[in-house]
């Protein structure tokens, strides 16, 4: 093997190792393990396990925001989210000098409980979660708002 092909696969190889993820590399694991959660087990369960406690929702339009796991708990009582697949994908992150706070943004998909044809409605959009650290240094969302594609939403 020439040495150049040497060093570009080892040099490859170290950039891929996970014990080279930084800060930002973990936050944007947080937030593709949210999604994948909201993936398994419904968005409702999934925001009440990544929201911090005075965390807010901010939604995608007619909805009022939510302040606080108490208010999401009790805004999610009155609806089911059964049926449903909300998901996401991160794709930029930003943290603070510190490192105790950070933001991602990326794409959303959506498709609703399925109707009696067995249709599904479907949106996508674009969304910005502003994260922060929490005592046991875990990731807890702070804040999530969205926007609706408008030509996606049928």
């Amino acid at each position: 093997m020439d040495a150049r092909w040497f060093v570009l696969l080892l040099s490859t190889a170290i950039s891929l190792s996970p014990a080279q993820a930084g800060p930002k590399e973990d936050l944007l694991a947080a937030d593709s393990a949210f999604s994948a959660l909201s993936a398994a087990k419904g968005s409702h369960m999934a925001f009440l396990f990544y929201l911090a406690e005075d965390g807010r929702m901010f939604g995608v339009g007619s909805e009022p925001p939510i302040y606080g796991k108490a208010a999401a708990v009790a805004s999610f009582a009155k609806q089911s989210d059964a049926g449903t697949l909300l998901s996401w994908t991160p794709q930029h992150a930003g943290l603070s000098d510190d490192g105790g706070a950070g933001w991602t943004d990326g794409v959303w998909t959506f498709a609703g409980a399925a109707n009696a044809k067995g249709e599904r409605g479907k949106a996508t959009g674009h969304y910005l979660t502003v994260w922060k650290k929490d005592a046991s240094g875990r990731w807890r969302v702070e804040a999530d708002m969205g926007t609706v594609d408008p030509a996606s939403s049928k």
